[in-house]
C-alpha cells in the first residue's frame, strides 16, 4: 500500500468535493466552500462554531496556516448564510440568560431563475454530494461560495430542475429586501425601540463599534468600553455559541439600556440587523460608509467595499455579478458595465454608501 503525500491528499479531497484540483486546492473559497456544505449535510442542524470547527479539523496537516483557514473558514460560512444555502434560525429552547440559541439547518437543493435562463443553485443535498445527473453537475460553474448554471442553446433547465426535484424559489423572495426607508427613519425607529427598553445591568463581553473610527477600516472600528457615552451597534457574549448582536445606549462606558438584534419578530439575522443599522447611524452623522468603483475586463466594472452588508444585498449582487477578493477593501464584486448605473443607485438609495473618487 502507498502511502499518500499531503499534495496528493489534498487533491484527491478536491476532486471528491467536484472541483479542479488542477486550479483549485483546499484552501480555496470554492473547496472550503463544498467543504461546507458537505459537513452541513451531516451535521445540521447545529451552532456555527461546530459546523466550523467540523470543516477545519480534518484540514490539519493539509493546509499550510490552520489558523489562517479557520478565519477564511468563518467568513465563508457568513457568505454561504447570506446566500442561502445555510439557514440561521433561533432555535425554541433557550439558553439560562433565556435568549434563543442560533442553530443553522441545511436548506433543501433548489435554485433561483433568471430572466437569462440562467440559475443560481442553492441548497444543500443530504446523501450525495449533488442533486444533479453528472451531465449537469459538471457544467457547475463554481465562483467562490457561489454555483451556477447555464443552459445550452434549445434547453429549459428550469423544467429540467424541477423534473429532479429540486425547489424553485422567486428572485424576490431570494432577495428579500426591505421596504425603501430613510437612513434617519431607520436610526428613529431603533431609537425609539431603545429607549423603550429595560435598564441594562451589566454585559459581559461587551464590544462596540466605534462610530468616531473611519469607516474604511471595518475591523478597527471594533472596540471595548472605556468612556464612550451615546448608541452603538455592539456584541455581547454568551455561554454557549457566538456573540450576540444587540444596539446599546452607553454612559461613561457603562451600558444603560440595550436590546438585542434582531428583534422581536424580525425574519433578518442579528448581523444583517447591526450592519444595516450602523450604516444608517454612519449616514445620519454625515459620515456616510463607502464604495469605489475601478474598471475591470470586458467590458466590466468592479464596486468595492469596506464594511460588510446585510445578506439581501448580497444575495442582489450574487445575482448579477461576481464576487471577488481585492487588495485594500472587505470585498467587491464585478459586474456588467450595462449593470453599473442601476447598482450604484441602489448603493446610495437603499444603503446611504457614498462613492470615493478621485485618489481619496
Amino acid at each position: 500500500m502507498r502511502q499518500l503525500s499531503a499534495a496528493e491528499v489534498n487533491a484527491q479531497k478536491v476532486a471528491e468535493l467536484g472541483l479542479d484540483p488542477r486550479t483549485l486546492d483546499l484552501a480555496s473559497v470554492e473547496a472550503i466552500s463544498g467543504a461546507i456544505r458537505r459537513m452541513a449535510s451531516f451535521l445540521c442542524p447545529c451552532t456555527a462554531p461546530t459546523l466550523v470547527r467540523g470543516v477545519v479539523r480534518p484540514l490539519r496537516g493539509l493546509v499550510d496556516d490552520l489558523d489562517s483557514i479557520k478565519g477564511l473558514v468563518e467568513e465563508t460560512l457568513e457568505a454561504i448564510i447570506a446566500h442561502g444555502d445555510i439557514l440561521e434560525h433561533s432555535d425554541v429552547e433557550r439558553d439560562s440568560g433565556g435568549k434563543a440559541s442560533a442553530l443553522l439547518y441545511a436548506a433543501p437543493a433548489s435554485f433561483v431563475f433568471r430572466e437569462s435562463g440562467s440559475v443560481i443553485l442553492i441548497g444543500v443535498t443530504s446523501d450525495q454530494l449533488s442533486a444533479l445527473p453528472e451531465d449537469l453537475e459538471e457544467r457547475i460553474e463554481y465562483i467562490n461560495h457561489l454555483r451556477r448554471l447555464s443552459p445550452v442553446q434549445g434547453e429549459d433547465l428550469r423544467s429540467e430542475l424541477l423534473q429532479l426535484g429540486l425547489i424553485e424559489i422567486s428572485y424576490k423572495d431570494w432577495l428579500r429586501a426591505p421596504l425603501p426607508e430613510t437612513s434617519a427613519q431607520h436610526v428613529a425607529h431603533l431609537n425609539q425601540l431603545l429607549d423603550s427598553a429595560q435598564p441594562s445591568r451589566d454585559v459581559p463581553g461587551l464590544s462596540l463599534l466605534d462610530t468616531a473610527r473611519g469607516v474604511l477600516y471595518y475591523r478597527g472600528r471594533w472596540v471595548k468600553p472605556l468612556t464612550q457615552s451615546g448608541r452603538f451597534v455592539a456584541r455581547r457574549s454568551q455561554a454557549y455559541g457566538a456573540d450576540l448582536w444587540c444596539y446599546v445606549k452607553m454612559s461613561n462606558g457603562n451600558p444603560e439600556r440595550l436590546i438585542d438584534l434582531p428583534i422581536t419578530g424580525s425574519r433578518w439575522r442579528g448581523c444583517d440587523e447591526a450592519w444595516y443599522l450602523q450604516m444608517a447611524i454612519d449616514a445620519q452623522r454625515g459620515e456616510p460608509q463607502r464604495f469605489r468603483i475601478h474598471p475591470g475586463p470586458e467590458d466590466t466594472r468592479v464596486i468595492e467595499f469596506f464594511s460588510p452588508v446585510p445578506m439581501w444585498a448580497r444575495r442582489r449582487w450574487d445575482a448579477i455579478g461576481e464576487p471577488l477578493v481585492a487588495p485594500g477593501c472587505l470585498f467587491a464584486y464585478r459586474v456588467a458595465e450595462a449593470e453599473l448605473e442601476e447598482e450604484v443607485r441602489f448603493v446610495r438609495e437603499v444603503l446611504w454608501l457614498k462613492e470615493i473618487t478621485g485618489s481619496k
